[in-house]
Order: C-alpha cells, then sequence, then structure tokens
C-alpha cells in the first residue's frame, strides 16, 4: 500500500446537501397563567408543564388558585399538552428627589411584559388574581399594541355586566374596539374563561379540517349560570349586547358558551387563526430569504415568494 495517497474525488465526487433548516413554526396553542405564587421565583418568571401532577410535584397545592385555572385548562374535552404558569413579582420604586425606596407588587400590565420577556412562545394571557376594571381596561390596551400579537382572556363577576350599567367592563371594552381580549361573566368561578381558553389551546392541532368556533362549547369544571336558579333570557342579551360571554344552559341539556366574541365583536376563532396564519406567512418567506444567497428581482424570483406564500396559503386551507 502507498505511504501517501491520492483523495478519491477526481474518481468519484460524492456531494451530500442537507435539507435547509426552517424556523419551527408557532402553534399558538399555549395558555398563560399568571398568578401570586413563590413556586416560581421572580428570576424564573414562567414555567411550562405538562399537566397539574408536574404542578403538585413542583409545590402548588389543590387550593392555589393558578392550581385550580390550570385544572381547567387541562379538563376540557379538548386538551392542550402544556400550559404557562408564570408570577407576580415585585417592583422597587425610587421616588424622585430621594427617599425611601418602596417596594410594591407589579401592575398587570408589568407581570405580563415580563412574561414575554421571559418566554415569548405563550398566546393567550389570563391574570388569576385580584384585579380592578382600571387594570382590565390597561391590559387590553397593553395587547393591542404588543408584537407579535397575543390574546387578553378574563373573568369577571361584576353585576354591573347584568343591567348593562354604564361603565360596565363588557361595555368600556366594546367602547374602545378591543380586539384581543375576550371577557366571560361568571359567578360560579373565578377564571371560569380557562375552561373554553383550554379548550380552543387543545383544538389548535394544525390537522387538516381542525378548524373551529368556540361558541356552544361546554366549560367542564364550570357551572352554568342558570344551574340553580333563573337567569333570564333578558340578561343573556345584554351581556351578549356588549360583547361579553357567558355560558348557560339551553334546553335542560345543552351547557354551552356563548358567544365566543372578542370586545369588537370579531369572533375569537378569527383571531386565534388569522394570527397563525400571518405567523406563518412571514416564517415562510423568512425561510426563503434565510436558505438561498439571493431572491432575484425578476418573475423567478417573484414566483417563489408567491410559492412560499402560497404554502401557507395551502396549509391554512386545509386545517378549515
Amino acid at each position: 500500500m502507498a505511504g501517501k495517497t491520492l483523495p478519491l474525488e477526481p474518481v468519484i465526487n460524492i456531494i451530500v446537501n442537507l435539507a435547509a433548516r426552517s424556523a419551527v413554526r408557532k402553534a399558538f396553542d399555549l395558555a398563560l397563567l399568571v398568578g401570586a405564587t413563590t413556586v416560581i421565583s421572580q428570576e424564573e418568571r414562567v414555567k411550562i408543564y405538562s399537566g397539574i401532577s408536574e404542578m403538585l410535584e413542583d409545590g402548588f397545592t389543590t387550593d392555589d388558585r393558578l392550581y385550580k385555572a390550570a385544572a381547567l385548562i387541562f379538563g376540557q374535552a379538548k386538551k392542550p399538552q402544556r400550559v404557562a404558569i408564570g408570577c407576580i413579582g415585585t417592583v422597587t420604586d425610587i421616588p424622585e428627589g430621594g427617599g425611601e425606596p418602596v417596594t410594591r407588587s407589579e401592575t398587570p400590565v408589568e407581570t405580563f411584559a415580563a412574561c414575554r420577556e421571559a418566554n415569548g412562545e405563550w398566546y393567550v394571557g389570563i391574570y388569576c388574581a385580584p384585579i380592578t376594571k382600571a387594570e382590565h381596561l390597561a391590559v387590553a390596551e397593553y395587547m393591542e399594541a404588543i408584537k407579535p400579537n397575543n390574546l387578553y382572556a378574563y373573568t369577571t363577576s361584576d353585576a354591573d355586566v347584568l343591567t348593562d350599567a354604564e361603565g360596565n367592563i363588557f361595555a368600556s371594552m366594546k367602547a374602545k374596539n378591543y380586539r384581543r381580549s375576550i371577557g366571560q361573566y361568571s359567578s360560579k368561578h373565578d377564571d371560569a374563561i380557562c375552561a373554553i381558553i383550554g379548550w380552543a389551546m387543545g383544538a389548535m392541532t394544525g390537522t387538516a379540517g381542525s378548524a373551529y368556533t368556540i361558541a356552544y362549547k361546554t366549560e367542564v369544571g364550570v357551572e352554568t349560570e342558570n344551574s340553580a336558579g333563573v337567569f333570564a333570557s333578558s340578561v343573556v342579551e345584554k351581556i351578549k349586547s356588549n360583547n361579553g360571554n357567558v355560558y348557560i344552559n339551553r334546553g335542560s341539556y345543552y351547557d354551552i358558551f356563548e358567544e365566543g366574541t372578542m370586545a369588537d365583536g370579531t369572533w375569537f376563532d378569527e383571531m386565534i387563526f388569522l394570527d397563525k396564519y400571518q405567523n406563518d406567512m412571514q416564517l415562510s418567506l423568512m425561510d426563503l430569504l434565510y436558505q438561498n444567497n439571493k431572491i432575484a428581482q425578476t418573475e423567478a424570483g417573484m414566483t417563489q415568494l408567491i410559492d412560499a406564500v402560497k404554502e401557507a396559503c395551502q396549509t391554512m386551507n386545509r386545517v378549515g
């Protein structure tokens, strides 16, 4: 055998091409529940759990509000694979002109902003702690302005929404045309909205024919408003006239969530699927630019761009 050999490439040259890497598409199937807890530190801020048993193992108890909210998320007919839990932190303010620093709890907006910085994968945020009407409106304003897109879901037991009193939370949200907030009236559960959001997150499979609406679905773990007494149709209509939502029984047999609208009247399913559609188109085009040396400003180059968008369109068409 020769002591010094020559390469084989002039005779046999094999080229191995690996498939180009594409960005992972956001599934829009992860809800974030934020609340007061010592299980998750402010430094960690957000933690992902695949079930309530993991939460118990981590130190949550069955009496914790976040645990009960997560139980609704995971307890629906369509179950998501994960839930994100975030903690409400503290902020130290230094008074102008000097003075002793003052430590306080974060506002809901500050908490959601910190959770977004810690983990940007979640899509629907739910505040599982005492919150005022003004704070609801502040979070709704925040959700309208941020990018990438998120939604805000909340539960209210404010009796003002039943009479359509001036300034009630549903009417206030509607008046501001907030498209990224969805509210539910419930006198039965502090975080009833978690049930329908859990169902929606579980339904976001991306498989053929998996499109859905949250209208007329059952909220497992939540009592209907008329389960133990009269809840007048006129009250239901007042809630719905302000684009609020409510869980009621109809015809004795059907426990249903009505109607599935955002504060401005847009359907929830329109929002989530349009957000996913936008995200998929952006990533398809970005993948194309990232994986190629150049996209020519010619008819052939434009065809490449169109084909990338077409792929996202076809995927959404299969979903329904």
